[in-house]
């Protein structure tokens, strides 16, 4: 059960995650928070609209396949598996990796607003962001040594183990993303 579930269990609700937030991070981020949770758009939208939920929710779909996506097979090509596929043929995807960044960056805000001072309190949303600012930082590592290896060249062994890394914590986000809504 996150936070949000055990404070509206308890009767505490929103003021008790308000006074606890201000005590955890301060009360500037607090105001924050609130202020984004309040406003017409996006988090009004997104917690009430027809449209709103379903459509960041489809559109964090889509930026997560196209990402986490060419990501793993990034990092699988290098582990050794889809030989027949050159490395260097896999570098024209990987602006397109970004634009799925991007769309996941901006439907995930949208969704982070609708329920922001929850979700920042909440152990397991946070280990998610933290994973997929990981991810993130593994595909900007992987991504120059790619480019850099002539065709034909090897991977250092090191990097070899960033790929490793790299679908380890991508998939672990996701779960933890999916946990999201039920803990």
């Amino acid at each position: 059960m996150g936070f949000r579930g055990w404070t509206d269990r308890t009767g505490c609700g929103y003021a008790a995650r308000t006074i606890i937030l201000r005590s955890r991070f301060g009360g500037n981020s607090v105001g924050f928070l609130a202020w984004l949770e309040a406003t017409q758009w996006p988090a009004e939208w997104v917690r009430s609209s027809t449209e709103g939920y379903p459509s960041m929710i489809a559109l964090h779909a889509l930026g997560m396949a196209i990402m986490v996506g060419l990501s793993l097979l990034l990092d699988l090509r290098i582990l050794g598996w889809f030989a027949g596929i050159p490395l260097q043929a896999l570098r024209r995807f990987f602006g397109l990796a970004w634009v799925g960044f991007g769309i996941n960056f901006i439907s995930g805000s949208m969704l982070f607003s609708a329920q922001a001072t929850m979700y920042i309190v909440d152990w397991v949303f946070m280990t998610k962001m933290t994973l997929v600012l990981l991810g993130a930082v593994t595909a900007g590592i992987l991504q120059p040594a790619v480019a850099k290896v002539a065709p034909g060249g090897q991977l250092s062994g090191g990097t070899k183990a960033i790929a490793g890394a790299a679908i380890v914590i991508w998939v672990v986000a996701i779960v933890m993303g999916r946990l999201t809504a039920y803990l």
